[in-house]
């Protein structure tokens, strides 16, 4: 008897606790909301539209909580590379993607990740201005007496049109930083550091590392938030090591000299300016800043009671051991490694060699839904990996981009334009 009553209030405690912590994960993803980067608006080589934002790794990790996010819905701007050296895409699907456009619109998107953004951005760029903090300086004319017409020099808003993927992605909406304080959410992606140091591998140079900027505006986006007091809960990663990418590749000159030895971007097929290589002490420094900035990114989630991923780590242990694909029966194509997908060789990365595929958006949002979980006690379920390797058409259908560059005359061509303009 005393058996039978310990298993029944057992069962009723467990069944009270189970109603808990579906009450606290129905409570924090009320209302999720995303800030974040082409990471998060679904960038793919070289490309923003429906069924890349509709894969990215918010997406993902706000469905597996059984939540939604909503976002304007982009037709471009630029092209699919898969789809086009498929010849899936023709003149006119190009000459459509390069202008771009909204397949679907909202006033007030949720979801205000928007390629190229970083920290800076997130405060002061918005669908109509570049800038929304800076202004210039014009003449007013006037009539200073009945007879005397004549002007003073007055400051006004200097909005200077940005980018497609922020006008199209953000409209009229405002800055990401503003859309989360209007929408008032309940749960808080902020990632978006990774283009403050990420820049250096996409241009070869050092010029845009900036610790002062950084750090300001990632504090003022983080104190931003604090203020709005619907936020229950956030997460944050760190940002792998950008000199590690499949985008860059080693280049070793063959006059020995060590400025034109280093890293360069996997398209060009030599080096003929020290500007287009990164070498040993640029490396150097990029590791630098990345470990600042990765530091101030561990430091603030915790600061702040969010959760954070370690993105760092995550990239070198599949860059080192790669990242098993298995179906659920056992059978497995193999491990995935930290480059875009080759025939035999699953890969995380889209064809631009920065952005993950289909695949690798599962494997972040996975990674991302690992820390939330152990951050606040969840249970939400994880991606299903092999199907989202099952369903990428890249590495079941890989492209050997680099053999396309070097074997296949259009690809020479275009070879040799970005070597001779670039």
């Amino acid at each position: 008897m005393r058996l039978k009553y310990f298993i029944f209030f057992l069962s009723l405690l467990i069944g009270i606790n189970v109603n808990i912590f579906s009450q606290s994960l129905s409570e924090m993803f009320r209302k999720p909301g995303v800030m974040g980067d082409s990471l998060s608006q679904g960038f793919y080589g070289v490309i923003v539209e429906k069924k890349t934002q509709d894969w990215a790794y918010p997406v993902l990790v706000v469905k597996q909580a059984n939540a939604n996010v909503y976002y304007n819905e982009l037709k471009g701007p630029y092209v699919n590379l898969e789809d086009v050296l498929k010849g899936d895409c023709g003149v006119f699907c190009i000459a459509s993607s390069v202008i771009g456009g909204n397949e679907k619109t909202y006033d007030l998107p949720t979801h205000a990740g928007i390629t190229g953004a970083d920290y800076t951005s997130v405060l002061k760029t918005s669908g109509e201005c570049e800038d929304i903090t800076a202004t210039k300086w014009v003449k007013e004319w006037y009539w200073k007496t009945w007879y005397w017409y004549t002007y003073r020099w007055v400051q006004v808003p200097d909005c200077q049109k940005p980018d497609k993927f922020h006008q199209l992605g953000l409209r009229n909406a405002g800055t990401q930083i503003q859309i989360m304080e209007k929408i008032k959410p309940s749960f808080v992606f902020a990632a978006v550091g990774a283009n403050h140091v990420l820049c250096t591998a996409l241009h070869t140079s050092l010029d845009c590392l900036d610790e002062a900027r950084f750090k300001r505006d990632f504090n003022e986006v983080m104190l931003r938030l604090s203020r709005i007091d619907s936020i229950k809960g956030g997460v944050i990663f760190t940002v792998p090591n950008v000199t590690a990418i499949a985008y860059l590749e080693p280049y070793q000159d063959p006059q020995g000299r060590s400025n034109y030895s280093g890293l360069k971007p996997f398209y060009r097929m030599s080096v003929s300016n020290p500007d287009q290589v990164l070498d040993a002490n640029e490396v150097q420094q990029i590791r630098q800043f990345l470990t600042m900035l990765n530091n101030e990114l561990r430091n603030k989630a915790a600061a702040y009671n969010f959760a954070l991923a370690d993105a760092e780590l995550i990239f070198e242990d599949i860059k080192e051991n790669g990242r098993l694909i298995r179906h659920p029966s056992g059978w497995s194509p193999g491990n995935a490694g930290a480059n875009w997908p080759l025939p035999g060789k699953p890969g995380v990365f889209s064809l631009d060699g920065v952005h993950p595929n289909r695949y690798g958006h599962a494997v972040m949002a996975n990674e991302l839904i690992k820390a939330i979980n152990q951050k606040y006690g969840f249970n939400i379920p994880l991606v299903d990996e092999y199907a989202a390797w099952y369903y990428d058409s890249l590495n079941r259908n890989p492209v050997d981009l680099k053999k396309f560059l070097t074997e296949n005359i259009i690809g020479q061509a275009i070879s040799w334009i970005i070597n001779i303009f670039t």
